[in-house]
């Protein structure tokens, strides 16, 4: 493969029956799309230099019905992409591997992988609802308890018993998908799986990371000091290092965001479901930008940066797996 400008040139891309030199460009409606997107980043980044205390103080509000709904499930797109790909795996060795020993204990190994993300999906999930639950029983607001502090406060063999059944349901609705697929099909899955998984570990160990330098205090976790509200405010840019306050930037909308991920999944024939799931990935990863500013977790800022840095990291690894999120036309079988 080669890199040249926005072209990647692969000399032996197979399409149906025929071997023939495929070129891969960025399309004009992808350039349009990511630019504006990235326009509109960039301006709520510059609103937010300067008022990012103004935006809090205007929308922050716990008892909101959006921002609990965003901020209990679409903390979720890490751990959907990583199931999904290990499902993928799981099958393709299964299909692929001859060694009967060996293929049994490598497709245990992935399901286990997809198991473990449920569980975690499950986690965030359960947590977050029985906080909203609990803090409404105590007449307090809905979201003040969801935070990064919050205890485990829900059945762990709810979880467990969840995670168990939704594994097993799924594993076979994938088995079933992936046995219908053709070779080709298979061969370019097996790249967004891969693929998915370091980019899942790419985004979470970025924003972490992050997290850690900046020891940003989330507005909820402003306080008065000398008749001074949001005393302990500071701009995005500034790095206050480690100590123990992680608001920028957010990671629920880098969750939000990695749904994106999925529309690479979707058959390269239905062009009709690639445009759905990128609408999808694209309205998650901006709404949940908003809830957690509405709800009092992100600054503007957290959100924004978080949605710029995951978003580019996306669409460099669809350049990479030389996919369209919409293709223009079926490419493959």
């Amino acid at each position: 493969m080669q890199l040249t400008g926005d072209t990647f040139q692969h000399n032996d891309f197979q399409i149906g029956n025929h071997d023939q030199q495929r070129t891969f460009r960025t399309t004009q409606s992808e350039k349009q799309v990511v630019l504006g997107l990235l326009g509109l980043g960039v301006l709520s980044l510059l609103v937010a230099t300067f008022f990012d205390k103004n935006v809090t103080q205007a929308v922050m509000n716990q008892n909101s019905i959006f921002g609990n709904i965003f901020q209990n499930y679409a903390d979720q797109g890490a751990q959907v992409v990583t199931f999904t790909a290990a499902e993928v795996i799981a099958w393709f060795i299964w299909r692929r591997v001859n060694d009967v020993v060996l293929k049994y204990i490598m497709t245990a190994g992935m399901i286990v992988l997809a198991f473990n993300q449920m569980l975690s999906l499950l986690q965030d999930a359960l947590s977050y609802t029985f906080s909203m639950l609990n803090n409404i029983q105590k007449g307090v607001p809905m979201g003040i308890a969801n935070n990064t502090a919050a205890v485990q406060n829900y059945p762990e063999t709810l979880r467990w018993g969840l995670a168990i059944v939704f594994t097993f349901i799924l594993s076979l609705l994938f088995a079933n998908w992936l046995n219908k697929k053709s070779d080709e099909d298979m061969n370019y899955l097996i790249v967004v799986a891969v693929v998915g998984i370091a980019t899942v570990f790419i985004a979470q160990t970025m924003i972490g990371e992050m997290k850690t330098l900046w020891g940003r205090f989330r507005p909820y976790e402003m306080t008065t000091v000398s008749g001074h509200a949001f005393s302990e405010f500071t701009p995005w840019y500034h790095m206050n290092g480690a100590n123990g306050h992680n608001s920028f930037p957010s990671g629920h909308t880098m969750s939000g965001w990695l749904f994106l991920y999925l529309a690479l999944f979707v058959p390269r024939t239905n062009i009709s479901a690639q445009k759905q799931m990128t609408i999808f990935g694209i309205a998650m990863g901006i709404l949940t930008g908003l809830s957690r500013v509405r709800i009092g977790a992100h600054w503007l800022s957290d959100v924004t940066v978080s949605s710029i840095l995951t978003g580019l990291l996306i669409f460099a690894a669809s350049r990479l797996i030389s996919a369209h999120f919409v293709e223009s036309k079926p490419t493959l079988s």
